[in-house]
């Protein structure tokens, strides 16, 4: 059987999402050092600062396109929720090793498979249902049967973590940070079928660095000079690695692209153990390997489902 053509709108949106997923993995392996020192509210807030400069003269050069007021609520919603996932994903950055934060931070692909009904009118098919439960099964084996226990506490019944408990806290905080990103992440994809990259990206920048900027003040310190040329870094890093993931998003299925994130983990493992020894654990590289699975499985489970049932409605039809 021949295979079919895959389209070249396709293969750069492919590329793009590759991209964006090495930058963001370097980008995030930096933060990592840099959040011991200066609060990740702190960080976040110039990261947007300067990552509103650098974004103008895309914006410019894209030929200032505006938005329509009635989207405007869309990218309001959008701001908070990325900025709450990013807020706690540095957060979990800070108390995780890298590639089991990481590996945490995909059970957002779960919970957006979840969410997708609701939000995007997508049937959840049993494919999708199976992989949803061994993906959080191999978040369960990342942070370990003990963390798991609290982590569940904290998050449902309301369990305080103890204060030097950072791996507890870690844990939470990156899972809660998942939820937060499987919402935006599905108001990216209404975005995509109206607005460009280069406007989305910035206005994005503008609401999350005044949500950070706010929650900074009663944390308030100014950054070293070494510190404001990692946040420029990260910066530039933020920038390209959003437009990279909105031009995948709008030149491809999501259903190609977004499995393709998952090479993110691999730049984890490398950047990990290259730059901070961080050697994981065999039972939190099994659970690794059952999260990206399972987070390809929820996609494609989505597609085979749509064209079987493609497939039988036409089969009704012809009958």
């Amino acid at each position: 059987m021949r295979l079919p053509a895959i389209s070249r709108s396709t293969l750069i949106g492919a590329g793009f999402m590759l991209a964006s997923g090495l930058v963001v993995s370097f980008m995030e392996a930096a933060v990592r050092g840099v959040s011991q020192t200066l609060h990740p509210f702190i960080l976040v807030f110039w990261r947007e600062l300067f990552s509103v400069a650098l974004l103008l003269p895309l914006w410019s050069f894209a030929g200032c396109p505006r938005v329509a007021r009635a989207r405007l609520p869309l990218h309001a919603l959008r701001a908070v929720l990325n900025g709450g996932a990013i807020l706690t994903w540095y957060l979990a950055l800070r108390s995780l090793p890298l590639a089991e934060a990481t590996a945490l931070g995909f059970t957002a692909i779960l919970f957006a498979a979840m969410g997708s009904r609701a939000v995007l009118g997508e049937r959840v098919f049993p494919l999708q249902w199976i992989a949803i439960a061994v993906g959080l099964g191999g978040a369960l084996l990342v942070v370990g049967p003990h963390i798991g226990r609290d982590v569940a506490l904290g998050l449902v019944g309301g369990h305080t973590f103890a204060l030097g408990d950072a791996r507890s806290f870690g844990a939470a905080a990156a899972l809660g940070s998942a939820v937060l990103f499987a919402a935006s992440m599905l108001v990216a994809k209404l975005q995509s079928r109206g607005d460009g990259s280069a406007v989305s990206a910035l206005l994005l920048a503008i609401g999350m660095g005044a949500l950070a900027g706010l929650l900074a003040v009663p944390l308030w310190t100014w950054p070293s000079a070494s510190d404001f040329a990692w946040l420029g870094f990260f910066a530039v890093c933020n920038v390209f690695g959003q437009v990279f993931f909105l031009e995948a998003m709008r030149r491809a299925s999501a259903s190609v692209v977004i499995p393709l994130d998952v090479f993110r983990l691999v730049w984890a493992l490398v950047f990990g153990v290259a730059i901070y020894a961080e050697w994981p654990t065999p039972p939190a590289l099994i659970g690794a390997v059952l999260i990206a699975g399972s987070a390809i499985l929820v996609v494609f489970g989505a597609r085979r489902g749509v064209v079987a049932a493609t497939g039988a409605a036409g089969q009704v039809e012809a009958g």
